[in-house]
């Protein structure tokens, strides 16, 4: 962790790194749905109206994190990402103002795109960038502060609306945000550690000088060349996307319970809470059991989660156990691409990762507008839950058979080797 007796500078893009989540992330897309329940109320709306909002918004991200990457070595990193996050925030704030449901429709595509900017890439590019050595530990450390800062942040946004009205909260609310993401934009983030003059923490050198990093030779699966086997992939990282479009509507679910504003904030943090655990428990299970085995433990829970929801029980320690479980959605939405990418498509993984991702963000959005309309036709969330419940289960099959069909044709090919770059 040091290096000539000083705190290696990798370690400080991971505090950056933290932050920029925890802002972008955990506060600006996380925290966003607890407003639902008192804009809706407040304008007399529908759950569906609301929904388009928070669909549009997700399109655009899916589109901008595709995007705004090409710009991270155009434009310096340390402007472009504080541009995003004064804009973002300012967006976020700006809400606090609008009297009609058309105005959260005409910010919702530049607020997406731009917030889009800040959220997972460019953390998972600077920790690449950074750390040869624990990358992939330090990246799950970054990317779970979203999780812990929407926890913590989630009741906050509940007290702050029943003291201050949710216009004034809001505001208030994006300014946090900006709080946190201004240190690590505008002094800590580099983009690459050669922009300071030094090399990347764990580097390790030949004795010609050349840089040696320890890299996987892959080949794909056998099954990588069967058009089906893409759908039944796609299908696996859209399902969890869609049960995760399930928290975004937890104060509108609290409201026709009469539940609370409280409730529904302490939904949205328990589900957090599992978001982080989540990811540290699947990689962990992952690394020991393999993906469809992580895919089909995940993918029940789920559906336990589901279940509990949609009973109609009037239990509310039920509820946020259910919560809690239901975190796991965004653990599996958040690697389940990855992983697939990995398991089938390991000799040509960045292109099908993002080609995963790009399709599970896309229907995530239409899913989040598909369940709010569906709510107001059907008169209440629990058919919704269940129907999820069913389409989970659906998951849990297609795993166990692909890993049943994976041991009969062999699985993609990964073996360490030693590449050499020079200075």
């Amino acid at each position: 962790m040091k290096e000539h007796n000083k705190i290696h500078p990798g370690w400080w893009m991971l505090a950056g790194c933290i932050l920029l989540q925890a802002g972008g992330t955990g506060i600006l897309s996380n925290c966003q749905s607890v407003f639902y329940s008192s804009i809706s109320g407040e304008l007399g709306i529908s759950n569906g109206a609301i929904s388009l909002f928070s669909t549009m918004r997700t399109v655009a991200t899916a589109v901008s994190m595709f995007i705004l990457p090409m710009l991270y070595r155009k434009i310096n990193l340390r402007v472009l990402l504080t541009g995003l996050s004064v804009i973002s925030c300012g967006f976020f704030a700006m809400e606090g103002l609008f009297t009609d449901i058309r105005q959260w429709y005409l910010i919702a595509i530049p607020f997406g795109f731009i917030s889009g900017g800040l959220i997972t890439v460019p953390a998972t590019l600077i920790i690449n960038n950074w750390f040869h050595k624990n990358a992939g530990l330090v990246l799950g450390i970054a990317l779970a502060a979203s999780g812990v800062a929407g926890a913590l942040c989630a009741p906050l946004c509940s007290s702050l609306i029943l003291q201050l009205g949710w216009r004034t909260s809001i505001m208030v609310v994006g300014l946090l945000a900006l709080v946190l993401l201004l240190p690590a934009t505008l002094f800590i983030l580099r983009l690459t550690p050669q922009e300071v003059g030094c090399a990347p923490y764990g580097e390790e050198r030949g004795a010609d000088g050349e840089v040696e990093r320890t890299v996987l030779r892959a080949e794909n699966s056998p099954l990588a060349s069967r058009f089906s086997v893409l759908i039944l992939c796609i299908a696996l990282v859209v399902l969890p996307y869609g049960v995760q479009q399930m928290s975004y509507h937890y104060s509108l679910f609290a409201e026709q319970e009469g539940l609370g504003l409280a409730v529904a904030a302490n939904f949205t943090s328990l589900c957090m809470v599992g978001n982080t655990v989540g990811k540290l428990l699947l990689g962990s299970l992952n690394d020991r059991k393999g993906v469809w085995f992580t895919t089909v433990t995940a993918e029940a829970i789920i559906v336990a989660s589901m279940l509990i929801f949609g009973s109609g029980s009037g239990s509310v320690v039920l509820l946020y156990a259910a919560a809690l479980l239901m975190g796991l959605s965004y653990s599996m939405a958040a690697m389940q691409s990855a992983l697939l990418a990995r398991q089938i498509y390991a000799g040509q993984y960045r292109k099908w990762y993002s080609l995963l991702l790009g399709v599970a963000t896309m229907s995530g959005a239409l899913i989040n507008y598909a369940v709010g309309v569906g709510s107001d036709l059907l008169g209440g969330y629990q058919p919704i839950f269940l129907l999820m419940a069913a389409l989970n289960v659906a998951a849990i099959v297609i795993a166990a058979f692909m890993g049943v069909w994976e041991k009969k044709v062999g699985a993609a090919k990964l073996e360490p080797a030693v590449r050499r770059e020079g200075n």
